[in-house]
Order: structure tokens, then sequence, then C-alpha cells
């Protein structure tokens, strides 16, 4: 059989071409990772057959060698098919059914782990959601350090067995870029809670800085003049609590009295701890509302307080029931797997979800509900 030099329309291989332009994975991974998943994705159709390696390589730009050990790869895992009359080509019947439902592995990065950590709703969401997509999970703390989650990510893009990743964001931005930039780009890397401008990246986002704000002018409204704003050291430089807080302080006027109460870790003593008198008592979290609640319930102070908590899930909003809950919709795990799900599909394109929408839980444990479209960060 005679071939000749495919021009780039007619040359079936080109989205091989393209990708081993923008990866930066070893040329060999980046054959084997674009080849297979042209073949999952039907553009190399069963039956298709391949040019001889040193043919193909050419047109690829790349040392035979190093071809022929990514489809000798491919080959192994019954991917591709090689017979000494007909050369290599995508099988026409499926040779092993079982091994291409090889579950995939998913790394998921958080920004930290706690022994609430794998009951949070966010973690079950990504559980359940990887198990209907036949994929496991591989669990990553970065135990709130920016550099080890930098460090993290790298090791993960630089594992060839790991099929995506979806990551709690504590990354600056320069750390962002150099993580965006390794990414290959049919990569899925999905960024919770951040989200990086100017780079082309998958990410779910809440309004945090808007529902912070949004807080304010709730209790401007009320005539509230005096707030306690709760947090703990572990969780002062978290980015959300951050814009949360930055939020609500862009609204709050210089003549209302401000106040941060930093609760002390759980093996403290919490009856050391003096609560201040204040007009409302806000918390950014769901796990610091369930914290401070328990400290007020042992000062005997939780009738009367004010109280309020952003993002608490709805299981926990019976043990918060003394609280006003702002909570956001859609659910973030839920618009991690959509995105992972097109993503591992073929999809090429970056996906970001803003969490526009949230709802308002009224305190006293009543089911009224307000939603918004956009939280409102302006006075009327």
């Amino acid at each position: 059989m005679v071939y000749k030099k495919l021009d780039t329309m007619e040359f079936p291989f080109q989205k091989v071409k393209d990708a081993l332009q923008c990866f930066n994975r070893p040329i060999y991974e980046t054959v084997i990772l674009t080849l297979n998943e042209m073949i999952e994705t039907g553009v190399l159709p069963p039956g298709t057959k391949f040019p001889p390696d040193k043919k193909l390589a050419i047109e690829l730009g790349i040392s035979h060698i190093t071809l022929a050990k990514a489809l000798n790869e491919l080959r192994r895992r019954n991917i591709l098919d090689r017979r000494r009359a007909t050369g290599t080509s995508v099988p026409e019947t499926k040779m092993l059914p079982e091994a291409n439902k090889a579950r995939k592995k998913i790394a998921v990065v958080f920004d930290y782990a706690s022994e609430e950590t794998f009951q949070q709703s966010l973690f079950l969401k990504l559980h359940q959601g990887l198990e209907q997509l036949n994929c496991t999970m591989c669990f990553f703390s970065s135990d709130n350090s920016s550099e080890k989650q930098l460090s993290i990510l790298q090791e993960i893009l630089n594992d060839f067995s790991i099929s995506g990743c979806i990551v709690w964001s504590i990354l600056d931005n320069e750390q962002a870029k150099k993580i965006i930039r390794m990414r290959p780009r049919y990569y899925p890397l999905i960024f919770l809670d951040r989200h990086y401008e100017g780079f082309d990246h998958d990410a779910v986002t809440y309004p945090n800085f808007e529902c912070g704000a949004a807080i304010a002018i709730s209790l401007k409204r009320r005539k509230i003049n005096s707030c306690c704003w709760i947090e703990t050291r572990t969780k002062h430089d978290v980015i959300s609590d951050v814009d949360r807080r930055n939020g609500f302080l862009s609204v709050w006027n210089n003549g209302r009295h401000f106040e941060i109460l930093t609760l002390p870790e759980k093996d403290r003593n919490e009856m050391d701890i003096r609560i201040p008198r204040a007009g409302a008592y806000v918390c950014p979290d769901n796990s610091l509302a369930l914290q401070f609640k328990r400290i007020l319930l042992k000062h005997g102070e939780l009738d009367g307080k004010r109280l309020f908590v952003i993002e608490t899930p709805p299981e926990n909003h019976g043990e918060l029931k003394e609280f006003t809950a702002y909570k956001f919709a859609p659910d973030m795990g839920d618009e991690a797997i959509k995105i992972l799900s097109s993503r591992l599909n073929g999809k090429e394109c970056c996906t970001v979800s803003h969490s526009g929408k949230w709802s308002v839980l009224e305190g006293k444990n009543s089911t009224r509900r307000k939603f918004y479209d956009k939280p409102p960060i302006k006075e009327t």
C-alpha cells in the first residue's frame, strides 16, 4: 500500500499534531492521550487504518521511536490492533470489552481536610457523581498551603494514570498561571470557588463577595449597627471566607461597629471565650456556625442572638435553625461533575459556571425561601 503525504484537511491525525503543539506532557504521553480520546469519541472509528509508523511520525513531526512507544502502549491496552498483513488499526470490534470499562482515576484536591470533610455535602456530591461516571476518586489535602497545592497539582498533571482533576483552589494568580499553562489542552482541570481572569480554564464559582455585601445590606435595613464576624485562625486566610468578609465590609460603613471574634481550635477550652456584645453575629460557613452555636449553648447565650451564616447545606439547616442562612444554588459538586462528564465525553471548550442564584433560609426553622438571580451589592 502506498501512502501519499496528506494535506491538513485530509490528515485524520491533525488533532494529534495540534495537541503536540500545546501539551506540556512528554510527547509519547500526549500521543497516547489524544489518540485514545479520538478513538473513544469516534473521531477515529473502528476499522481506521494507520499509516506505517515512520510515515506517521514524519507527518506528526516526531521521532518514529517515540511514536512506536506510544502505539505499543495503546496496543498493550487493546485500544489498537496490529497485524503483520494490515498494520496498525482501530479494532472493528472491542477485543476485550472489560478493558474499556476500566475505572478512570480523578484527583480531588481540597484546601484542607478535617474530621468533618468526608461528611460535607460537597465531598459526598463529588464522590457520588464520580461513582456514577464509573470513576475512582484520588483525594488530596493541601493543608491550607498554596505552595503544597501547587506541588500536588504539578504531580497530578505529570501522573498519566490520572484522567482529570477537581480542585478547591487556594492558588494565587501566579501559581494558577503555572498550572493552567501546564494543563494539557483537553485535560479536565476544574477549579472550585475561583476563576482566574485572563486564563481559559474550567471553573465553578460562588458569588462570595456579593453575598457578603448582601448580608451587610440586610443588617442595615434591620437597623442593626454593630456586627461580630466569626472566624478561626486556620480559616482566617481562606480565600472564599476573605471574599465574603470583604464583601460585607464594602457595604458596612465606618460609622457602624465591626468586630472579629476568633474561635479557638476544638481542643481548646471554649468556655474561655469572651463573646462580645453585638447586634448580629455572622459566620462565613456552616462549620463555623455549628461551632459558634455550641459555644453559645455552653455560655447559655443562644436565645435572643441575631445569627447569620453563609452557605449552609440543607442537611445542616435543622441544626442551624436559629440562623438566617444564605445558601447558594446550584450545588457546586453537581456543577463540577457536569463539567467533568462533558470533558470526559470529548468537549474541548472550557466552561465557567458562575452560581448567580442564592436563597435566604429564614431563621427559627422556617421553610420560607427567597430566591435571587443576582445577589444585590448596592443599596437601593
